[in-house]
């Protein structure tokens, strides 16, 4: 166990690199987009309330995704049951989250995680193991996540809107224009945060869902609580934004709508509130689908012909893609390893 243990949190750190390196956008691609905080600054205030995310309330999606979907008779976890299949399916989610930061795409890596526990709950059922007599997908659960993937830019996007449009007024009676800039500093670095927080919260279970099956409690020597493997997930996250987030910054920052500091205000504002609504749910839901949606929805105060419909479209392939792939991946790697 404890070789497993050790591949299970080398492709958990993996997938929490990967969240770091394409989601620190989500936290900060606004603010740095409309030019109100440096790029170190940015990563500086994300890793601190991404870690605090993580260790508070990460583990609220990391049950239901790493318990939650697949199923076996008696209430039985089959990813802790056939442990491999779990680290396989953390390498094919982590794979195709690389390949679309090195593209420069914001996909979802909730989709990914997701969408690679469907298939391994669909190759354990092909590979028909003795440890796993049948293994089913729970459709309920599935149907709430589908539901609040399909919500969340709906959301974050009426959000931002509603939020500009409240603030504005207030922030156009300020007159000195040294007092206009220190409060909208405040507000794009104090929603930056926020916006870190949640992704900290939500994304961080899933990194970290399948460690949480694979463990199951004492592990190694021990005691894997879920806010430990939050903090480890944090860490993870962390190290990805520090090395490899500027491309993923930059189109979410730049490549959707241009920004001026009160709609980054509004779009991470609208993003933030989203993804911690649902986080209360437990749901695994998509950061970035909520600052695309959120910046989307700043932009529309300028008009529609603001928003770059071509790169919004870029990025809806890519979330249909991604629960396909990371499932087809995951399927197609455990069975050529464990001899389907």
């Amino acid at each position: 166990m404890e070789y497993i243990l050790l591949a299970t949190l080398i492709a958990g750190f993996y997938v929490g690199w990967n969240i770091g390196s394409n989601d620190a956008a989500n936290a900060m691609g606004a603010p740095v987009g409309g030019r109100i905080i440096s790029y170190r600054q940015a990563i500086s205030i994300m890793v601190l309330f991404v870690l605090l995310g993580a260790v508070l309330e990460g583990w609220k999606v990391m049950e239901t995704v790493g318990t939650g979907i697949v199923i076996s008779p008696g209430g039985v976890n089959p990813l802790t049951t056939v442990p491999e299949i779990a680290i396989i399916a953390l390498f094919a989610a982590g794979a195709w989250v690389t390949i679309a930061s090195t593209f420069r795409l914001p996909v979802s890596t909730s989709q990914s995680i997701v969408g690679s526990v469907i298939g391994a709950g669909l190759l354990l059922s092909f590979l028909d193991l003795s440890e796993v007599p049948s293994t089913s997908v729970k459709f309920g659960v599935l149907k709430s996540i589908g539901l609040a993937w399909v919500l969340t830019p709906i959301a974050a996007a009426v959000f931002a809107y509603v939020i500009y449009h409240v603030a504005s007024p207030g922030l156009r009676k300020i007159g000195s224009a040294v007092t206009l800039n220190r409060v909208l500093g405040i507000l794009v670095v104090s929603t930056g945060a926020f916006t870190a927080y949640s992704l900290g919260a939500n994304d961080v279970g899933n990194a970290t869902a399948l460690i949480f099956a694979v463990t199951e409690g004492s592990v190694g020597g021990m005691i894997w609580t879920p806010r430990l493997i939050g903090l480890f997930g944090g860490i993870a996250l962390a190290v990805g934004a520090l090395t490899y987030s500027r491309g993923v910054m930059k189109t979410v920052g730049r490549g959707i709508t241009n920004l001026n500091a009160v709609t980054a205000f509004a779009a991470q504002f609208g993003a933030a509130s989203t993804v911690w609504m649902f986080t209360q749910f437990g749901l695994p839901v998509s950061t970035s689908q909520a600052i695309v949606g959120g910046v989307a929805g700043a932009g529309l105060v300028k008009g529609t012909a603001t928003v770059s419909k071509g790169k919004l479209g870029e990025i809806g392939v890519a979330w249909v893609l991604t629960p396909t792939v990371s499932a087809a991946l995951t399927f197609g790697a455990g069975w050529i390893l464990l001899g389907g």
